[in-house]
């Protein structure tokens, strides 16, 4: 979360770029895109809006309480960013150790050296959080490349370059789903493509009104992306044919990297850089409706952005939605009224179990609040090296078996137990995880920074 490509003054650029080095991932935040060349006018987009305003710390005097969770469920693949369609993945079966299992170093292998690997690039890490499906993790690297490898062993199933002929540098931007047989590939060159799994051959490849912002969601037969110019599109998963074109609005300092759209029954909900939420209609592309998160805390916000940039999160008949604007809030599915709000700004998509919705705050707290009142129960810091001479951030959480697990940019892990906020396992795993971690096959696949995939048992 490092690069800033313009706003308003360079003095404000440099000070919003030192904000974005100690929040989140270093590099899911990495760029700014209010000088990009695709970028359009767009039209406000009509619908219904709410206000989002709030002031304090809600974290300030609570005594930690319990929170409540659901059982443990198999979660056959992490398909989307998210986790699931919906960004739901909840309460996954299979406890982890928190040991360290195997890992890949970036840059040992690209694209066509016959070796295991990522491929990365000067002065941009990756930002496209994995996916998995039938034990095999896929990544898209700062390259262009996807690649699939054994979640049991390492072991490298197929390379495919995805960037266009004449590319000549890396971009950010995009990223991954898999689901029925093919991964989808959003990327920061304009471009969606579907890769067969089977065959590691491209199905189908399509132009994007601009680089992508977002990585695709997939559900009810449609692929969903957003583009840096606002733009969200539909295309036919099987062929790739392209469907409705819908706008939202675009702030002038927006984030690359940013949550996918979450997709329930015949509703997708979007995520947009202006700090709002719009959910539409997935055959015709029609907006239901809008709300803002955007006026939140003070403390817990990153000045002049207003990114929802975490991914909405669909449970039950509720949307839960946050960003770095510095708001929490529970939305009706339906109407898109709000059903509470709290001043909470995060960059990274919460958990939902049972009765409670966990996050990790843009202050390092891993937050529970309760998911019908947006009540705080408990607030724990997590831990940071003291001696570290840039500001550590984390990221996550997933939660495996009741437990809460995160990644720091500081080379960390640390798991918090999700009824009472105790913190347990707190150690160095060596890499710099500066993306959110997902659960595959009884494993936490983390992504560093520089490219290096870890298994962590």
């Amino acid at each position: 979360m490092t690069a800033l490509l313009r706003l308003s003054s360079a003095a404000f650029a440099l000070a919003v770029a030192a904000a974005l080095s100690g929040c989140g991932s270093d590099s899911a935040m990495d760029s700014l895109s209010s000088l990009n060349p695709f970028k359009k006018d767009q039209p406000v987009a009509e619908g219904n809006r709410t206000s989002i305003l709030a002031v304090s710390d809600p974290t300030r005097g609570i005594t930690n309480g319990r929170a409540t969770i659901g059982a443990a469920t198999a979660l056959a693949a992490w398909s989307q960013p998210g986790g699931t369609a919906t960004n739901d993945p909840g309460n996954v079966a299979g406890a982890l150790q928190g040991v360290h299992y195997w890992s890949m170093k970036g840059g040992q292998s690209g694209f066509g050296s016959g070796m295991m690997g990522l491929s990365t690039s000067k002065g941009r890490g990756i930002s496209a959080r994995p996916v998995a499906a039938d034990g095999v993790v896929y990544v898209y690297d700062a390259a262009g490349v996807v690649s699939g490898f054994k979640v049991a062993n390492s072991g490298a199933t197929w390379h495919v370059g995805v960037y266009p002929a004449g590319a000549r540098a890396s971009v950010g931007g995009g990223g991954l789903a898999v689901t029925g047989g093919r991964v989808y590939a959003a990327t920061g060159y304009g471009e969606l493509l579907a890769i067969d799994v089977a065959t590691s051959s491209i199905a189908w490849r399509v132009k994007l009104d601009a680089p992508a912002r977002s990585a695709p969601a997939v559900g009810g037969g449609k692929v969903v992306v957003t583009a840096q110019s606002g733009v969200v599109q539909a295309f036919d998963a099987a062929t790739g044919a392209a469907g409705w074109r819908a706008s939202t609005e675009v702030s002038g300092a927006a984030l690359l990297g940013a949550g996918s759209a979450a997709i329930s029954g015949d509703t997708v909900v979007v995520a947009g850089s202006a700090g709002q939420i719009q959910a539409f209609d997935m055959a015709t592309g029609s907006q239901k409706w809008q709300a803002s998160i955007t006026g939140g805390s003070s403390i817990s916000a990153i000045t002049g952005l207003r990114d929802a940039s975490a991914s909405p999160v669909i449970h039950g008949d509720a949307v839960y939605a946050t960003g770095i604007g510095g708001a929490l809030v529970a939305l009706d599915l339906k109407t898109g009224d709000v059903r509470w709000q709290q001043p909470i700004g995060s960059a990274e998509t919460p958990i939902v179990s049972g009765g409670s919705l966990f996050l990790i705050d843009l202050e390092n707290r891993m937050i529970a609040v309760d998911l019908k009142t947006g009540k705080v129960i408990w607030a724990q810091t997590l831990p940071l090296k003291p001696s570290s001479s840039r500001k550590g951030s984390w990221a996550g959480p997933v939660m495996a078996a009741g437990t809460l697990w995160a990644t720091s940019n500081d080379g960390r892990i640390a798991s918090v137990d999700a009824v009472t906020g105790a913190l347990g396992v707190n150690t160095e795993i060596g890499f710099s995880g500066a993306i959110a971690p997902i659960l595959s096959s009884g494993k936490m696949m983390v992504l560093a920074g520089d490219g290096t995939l870890i298994a962590v048992n």
